[in-house]
Parts: structure tokens; C-alpha cells; sequence
């Protein structure tokens, strides 16, 4: 049986108080069995997840600095900085002062070429004209309707239109300014079809696959993303890093914006049922062999385990205990093999 042996302590109680006040305290008296007492974890299992982290950045596959494909002089600017505009539809207007007039030359040549035509086929019905004739005025009309179709060709590149739907990020050029195919016009960029990149170490290669699950948090707008998966898996190693890119396809959110920073998790390892145990328990000899302490009819054993991957504060057991163990938390690092203990409290 247990004693419960009272001592008196006696406190001074403040500096304005001449009086002491005594508390009488309950003190354990372990004596008479002489037990350490611990505290211990029942192992269960219960599914283990590993993962990695790494930095990424929010891309959108849809975001370009718009070029005319001809030269000329901007007569138009059709859209504004943060308008949303369709694909195919017209955002500038250039104008070719040559081409409008190669366009009126060519006009006058056709004319003429059609009257010149006609009038052989007159001619050639009254034998007054041979069929070369005839065949010459008919090649005259349609090189003049051929280099007018390539002029039209060119004066349709007047109208610089959408490559793609997105939003204006910004308008580059003013009314009357002269440019060419190397200047850039505006940019534009789709933010309804955004992706996350990372670069992970080539070393993990084998660790990952597609459609691995990840989640992200962007710190900046407070925002966690989950249930996403690895869309894809780069082909070319950076020679320089030695990493290789990595994209999960993002959900349409109003606060996601190209080149936004995002902190990424990857889940590459998974166990719906696995043995697991706080690292804290894990102990390790002077030969570098890991093992832990448990209870068995309330002696303590020394058992050998095997160490699987760990992630955050958990290890993986993948052997030398088996579910239902008793494993000694407080307390392990003073009781010894062999050694009778008592289970004060007992956590799962």
C-alpha cells in the first residue's frame, strides 16, 4: 500500500504581511515497491504520409508581349490597361501609307488588265486575234488578281488581333507612333488558366510521379490550396541547379496571380497503415543502432527496430514492433533493462 506523508512548507506571503502562512503538501512515497515511474504510448497504426517542400511561383501558359506583323504607324488602340478581350478580336489598327497605295496601283492594273481581256476575247471570236493573244491577256489579269490578293493578305495584318483571351496588362505604344514586327504593342495574359511551377533536386526524381499529391500556400494573400496533384513532370535537368520543374494545374481564384510566390508541399510517399512513432522515442547505442524501450509484464525490454522515412516529428517503423507494444516515453532515459516500472499515465 501507498503512504501519503505530509510535509509542512512554509511560505512568506508577500512584504507587507508580517504573518507566514503554511500549506500542507501530498508527497508519492514510492519506498516500498522502489519503481520508476513512466509514462508510456501504445503503438497502433495508422496511415503515415511523407512529404517535401519547395518554393514555386504561380505561370500563367497564356501570357505574351504582342507584336505587329507589319510595318507602319499606329492609327488605333482599341483596348485599355485591364480590359478583358476575346480571342480574334481587334486591338490595334496600323496603317501602311505604301500599301495603300500599292493597293490603288494595283486597282488600276486590274482594270485595265480585264478591259485589255475582254477585248482579245472579242477579237479572238472574230479571228482578228490569235489564242496566244488571248492567253497572254488572260495571264496579265490574273498576276495583277494574284499580287492584289497578297497585298489584301498583307493590309488584313493592319488589324493586330487577340492571339488569345486575356486580360491587358499594359499598352506600350501611343496613336501615331511608327513601328515595326520588333516593337511590342501591349502585353496580355490569361489569368483563367493558371499553373504553379516549382524546381525540384533531380535526386527526387525517383520519389515523384504524376498526379502526386500536392498542396500550396501563398503567403502573401493568405491562401492554402489542397487536393491538387502534379499535372506534370519536366524532361530537361537545369544543368546549372541540377533540378527540374514540376506544375500543378491551379483552381480559378481571384487572388492567384502570375509570378505570385507559393510554398509547396508534395506528398511522394504514402501508407494507409503503417507503424509510426514520435522520433522522441527512438533511442540509439553507441554502434549507431536504433531501438526503443518498452514494457512487458512491467519490466523493461530493449527492442531493436528498423527506421523507415520520418516526416515532421514522426518516424516510420518498418520493423521490430508490431501494433499493441508499450512503448516507454517519460521515464526512457533513466529506467535499464530488465528494470520493474510502474505506468503512471499511458497516451496513444
Amino acid at each position: 500500500m501507498r503512504k501519503i506523508i505530509w510535509y509542512t512548507l512554509f511560505v512568506f506571503v508577500g512584504c507587507s504581511s508580517n504573518e507566514n502562512a503554511s500549506i500542507d503538501i501530498p508527497e508519492t512515497d514510492n519506498s516500498e515497491t522502489n519503481k520508476p515511474l513512466i509514462s508510456v504510448i501504445e503503438i497502433k497504426k495508422k496511415s503515415f504520409k511523407d512529404f517535401f517542400n519547395a518554393q514555386g511561383q504561380v505561370i500563367s501558359k497564356e501570357m505574351a508581349y504582342i507584336r505587329p506583323e507589319i510595318n507602319g504607324t499606329i492609327k488605333s488602340i482599341l483596348i485599355k490597361e485591364g480590359q478583358y478581350v476575346k480571342k480574334g478580336e481587334p486591338i490595334f489598327i496600323v496603317s501602311n501609307n505604301l500599301f495603300n497605295s500599292q493597293a490603288l496601283e494595283l486597282n488600276e492594273q486590274i482594270s485595265f488588265a480585264e478591259y485589255l481581256f475582254n477585248k482579245q476575247k472579242t477579237m479572238f471570236k472574230d479571228g482578228v486575234t490569235t489564242e496566244m493573244q488571248l492567253k497572254e491577256a488572260e495571264s496579265r489579269l490574273s498576276s495583277a488578281k494574284k499580287a492584289k490578293n497578297t497585298l489584301l493578305t498583307q493590309l488584313e495584318k493592319s488589324n493586330v488581333i487577340a492571339p488569345f483571351s486575356g486580360f491587358v496588362e499594359e499598352i506600350l505604344v501611343k496613336v501615331g507612333e511608327s513601328i515595326s514586327p520588333m516593337n511590342y504593342l501591349c502585353q496580355l495574359v490569361n489569368t483563367n488558366n493558371l499553373f504553379a511551377e516549382a524546381d525540384v533536386s533531380e535526386n527526387l526524381l525517383s520519389e515523384i510521379s504524376k498526379n502526386d499529391p500536392v498542396s500550396i500556400y501563398f503567403p502573401s494573400v493568405d491562401l492554402f490550396l489542397d487536393s491538387l496533384i502534379i499535372d506534370r513532370i519536366g524532361k530537361i535537368i537545369n544543368p546549372i541547379n541540377r533540378t527540374v520543374k514540376i506544375e500543378c494545374r491551379l483552381p480559378k481564384n481571384s487572388s492567384l496571380l502570375p509570378n505570385l510566390m507559393g510554398e509547396f508541399s508534395i506528398n511522394h510517399y504514402s501508407k494507409d497503415s503503417a507503424i509510426c512513432l514520435p522520433s522522441r522515442l527512438i533511442l540509439k547505442n553507441s554502434k549507431g543502432e536504433t531501438f526503443v524501450k518498452v514494457v512487458d509484464n512491467n519490466k523493461v525490454l530493449i527492442q531493436s527496430v528498423v527506421l523507415g522515412r520520418s516526416y515532421n516529428s514522426e518516424i516510420e517503423i518498418l520493423s521490430g514492433r508490431d501494433k499493441g507494444a508499450i512503448i516507454i516515453d517519460e521515464g526512457k532515459s533513466t529506467v535499464l533493462e530488465g528494470q520493474e516500472v510502474e505506468i503512471l499515465s499511458s497516451k496513444e
